[in-house]
């Protein structure tokens, strides 16, 4: 069929040329896919409002040898109220981009589409914790594309008791007995241990009313981000550099307000 009817989420969106918008969609049907949207640079383009990042929307695409083409869009859902905030727009690129490249052109991955679908919409929702929803979205992605960290017990003697570590080639956590001697090992507190095993199973919905110690959030990080990097082709990821500036700027205007 030359004309597909699906459902989108815009996971990126830049200019081609001075007129047109070149797209990387997550369909519902075709999963990831690359498209342009004719015209849609121009004020007055019909197809201007759907094409920006944090958008979900109904398109009508036409494919072409390469790429499709946007013939038709109606937008169902926009958040474009995640750009009012610098931290939120910043968690919101970053979801999009991990999304992009962990994602093969052309499978379909129902289950990413709405796993990024809620955590761009509890972006909107100033109660749920954004290092949280990060860590939440990060584990749910690796799992749905069969890269499942290894948290329940030991990798190796399956200890449910701990205490447990990671390493950089580890795909899970490790007991101290099983702490391998040569290689440098990172801690994995009870407290991470426990939100790490939660996050795993949780419903989207219940998300927000999850709460971690800056401690559980910071073990989890530098687990799921070593992770990702040893595990998965994600390479450099722009967002979590920029995510980086964001909190650190963010942690020096208080350090700067804080009494002496």
């Amino acid at each position: 069929m030359k004309l597909l009817n699906t459902r989108a989420l815009v996971l990126r969106s830049q200019p081609l040329g001075e007129r047109d918008r070149l797209l990387s969609l997550l369909t519902w049907e075709r999963g990831k896919l690359s498209a342009v949207a004719p015209g849609a640079r121009k004020i007055k383009s019909k197809l201007a409002a759907g094409v920006d990042y944090f958008t979900c929307g109904s398109f009508l695409l036409h494919q072409g040898k390469s790429l499709y083409t946007v013939n038709q869009l109606e937008i169902e859902t926009n958040f474009s109220r995640i750009g009012e905030n610098i931290k939120d727009y910043a968690y919101g690129m970053y979801f999009a981009e991990l999304a992009e490249k962990l994602l093969e052109e052309g499978e379909s991955y129902p289950d990413v589409f709405d796993l990024l679908l809620s955590c761009w919409g509890h972006l909107l929702d100033k109660k749920a914790d954004r290092d949280v929803l990060a860590r939440f979205f990060e584990l749910r992605i690796l799992s749905i594309l069969g890269y499942h960290p290894h948290f329940q017990d030991c990798l190796y003697c399956g200890d449910q008791l701990g205490p447990f570590f990671w390493n950089y080639s580890s795909g899970g956590v490790f007991c101290g007995k099983c702490r391998p001697g040569e290689e440098v090992v990172f801690p994995f507190s009870r407290g991470t241990h426990a939100l790490a095993v939660r996050l795993l199973s949780l419903f989207p919905g219940k998300i927000a009313n999850i709460r971690a110690a800056d401690l559980q959030k910071k073990e989890l990080q530098d687990f799921t981000w070593h992770f990702l990097q040893y595990w998965t082709a994600a390479g450099h990821l722009k967002g979590l550099s920029f995510l980086a500036k964001v909190n650190n700027s963010e942690g020096d205007k208080k350090a700067g307000n804080a009494p002496e």
